[in-house]
């Protein structure tokens, strides 16, 4: 006997599918062995080898940290660095307590460690995500943060909270960077500035500059919407929209509207 069903819950589990397919897009899958992908610094890693990760039960020595971007490496038996994957930019980890106390830096740190895809040195970070233990290359690995999404439509960003003057460098909207915990909202009544970190494609690593309060979010939901616009407004490289379905691009943008978002960010939605 056949089996009949509704039409309205097959639209919304295969709604569902999508949005988890999505964010697998997003968050990025590990490479087969032997795979070659660039590097934000210009060099090309491949992942050789089998990757060990150790499983850590406990969070307790670790600092709030964000990923602006790069990938997770693991510490192979013979000292060197293998490739594990790409991770998307604003992703939050835990950086491991530092206990050498011949090091001033406040993560435990290991300097010019080999990668064994290109032989280059690199400073590594260890960190904790998801309960599994990694090694980050420190250029993209901002300490005691958190992850922060820009809204609105978008921002410069400025060298102090009092500067009146931008440091010429733009932010887009959707762009994620790092909310340093270490220093509080800053500025005058007229505007609030808080102190961030991002890394951008065209300059590097920027660390410690100041934006405008009221253009930046920490809201998770706030960074979830945000996410989707992107994905909405991605395009190939003959122009064309990603996602062209007229009906999965209205109900993403109806998922987005339904997340706990802030009024900044609803007025995108509303006007994308």
């Amino acid at each position: 006997m056949g089996i009949r069903v509704n039409s309205k819950i097959s639209k919304y589990f295969f709604l569902t599918l999508f949005i988890t397919l999505l964010a697998i897009f997003t968050i990025g899958c590990s490479k087969q062995k032997g795979e070659v992908s660039s590097d934000e610094d210009g060099t090309e890693d491949s992942a050789q080898g089998e990757v060990t990760i150790v499983k850590i039960e406990s969070q307790s020595s670790t600092i709030e940290s964000v990923m602006v971007g790069g990938s997770f490496w693991s510490l192979n038996p013979g000292g060197y660095m293998e490739w594990v994957r790409d991770v998307p930019a604003g992703t939050a980890v835990g950086a491991y307590r530092n206990q050498d106390s011949t090091e001033s830096f406040p993560a435990e740190i290991k300097r010019n460690a080999l990668r064994s895809s290109d032989w280059a040195r690199r400073n590594f970070i260890h960190v904790l995500y998801n309960s599994a233990d990694y090694w980050v290359q420190d250029l993209f690995l901002v300490i005691d943060a958190k992850p922060a999404v820009v809204i609105g439509n978008g921002a410069f960003l400025y060298n102090s909270a009092t500067d009146s003057a931008s440091s010429g460098r733009w932010v887009a909207a959707g762009t994620e960077l790092a909310v340093l915990n270490s220093t509080q909202t800053q500025g005058d009544a007229e505007q609030k500035m808080t102190a961030v970190s991002v890394y951008l494609r065209d300059y590097g690593l920027i660390p410690n500059k100041f934006i405008p309060s009221e253009s930046i979010s920490t809201n998770k939901d706030d960074i979830t919407a945000m996410h989707i616009m992107q994905r909405l407004g991605q395009r190939s490289q003959d122009g064309r929209l990603l996602i062209q379905d007229g009906v999965v691009r209205r109900e993403l943008k109806e998922v987005a509207g339904r997340l706990n978002i802030s009024n900044a960010v609803r007025a995108r939605i509303n006007n994308y």
